[in-house]
């Protein structure tokens, strides 16, 4: 039986698609002493059609996430546990991988860092996976081995219904 499928999972133009849902915002949130008094703070940092997008994947699939966002460089495993709970991601929350986000430096690209925790994983060619990203944090991707395992989300679009769509087809290995 092969191991649960993993979806790579990036925020900016995945899912944070607003103008300012980016990781400077979610940090400034996050600081705040007031963040839990106020939850409405937290609805639109994280596009409502990308979560229920990327809900119907999950119940299809079931599966693990890694985080490969600039975001994990930010945020320990319990603030970014937290900061999903409440963008409406509980179930990316519990169902992190123990490597929970890709290894990264200040010059990494995508690219490089799904491949170290590829290797870290020590993962074999008939696993499942999936890589949710953006054309622009992405761009290594494009080209490259991981190529026709990634779905490219447009800026400002985002992790659309179109994307649902391919990201099923990649996991199914079609």
């Amino acid at each position: 039986m092969n191991p649960e499928p993993v979806i790579f999972l990036n925020f900016d133009d995945a899912l944070a698609i607003h103008k300012f849902s980016d990781n400077a915002r979610v940090l400034d949130i996050n600081s705040m002493a007031i963040v839990d008094a106020f939850p409405d703070l937290w609805l639109d940092v994280l596009d409502s059609a990308a979560r229920r997008n990327l809900q119907t994947l999950h119940k299809e699939f079931q599966p693990r996430y890694v985080i490969s966002s600039s975001w994990a460089s930010h945020l320990n495993l319990e603030a970014m546990q937290k900061m999903l709970k409440r963008c409406g991601l509980k179930f990316v929350a519990l169902n992190l991988c123990a490597h929970w986000c890709t290894p990264r430096d200040e010059t990494s690209s995508r690219l490089g860092e799904i491949e170290a925790w590829l290797k870290l994983e020590a993962w074999v060619d008939d696993h499942a996976y999936v890589i949710i990203e953006d054309h622009e944090s992405g761009a290594a991707l494009s080209g490259s081995w991981l190529e026709d395992r990634t779905v490219f989300c447009n800026a400002r679009v985002g992790f659309s219904e179109a994307k649902l769509v391919a990201a099923p087809q990649i996991l199914k290995g079609l």
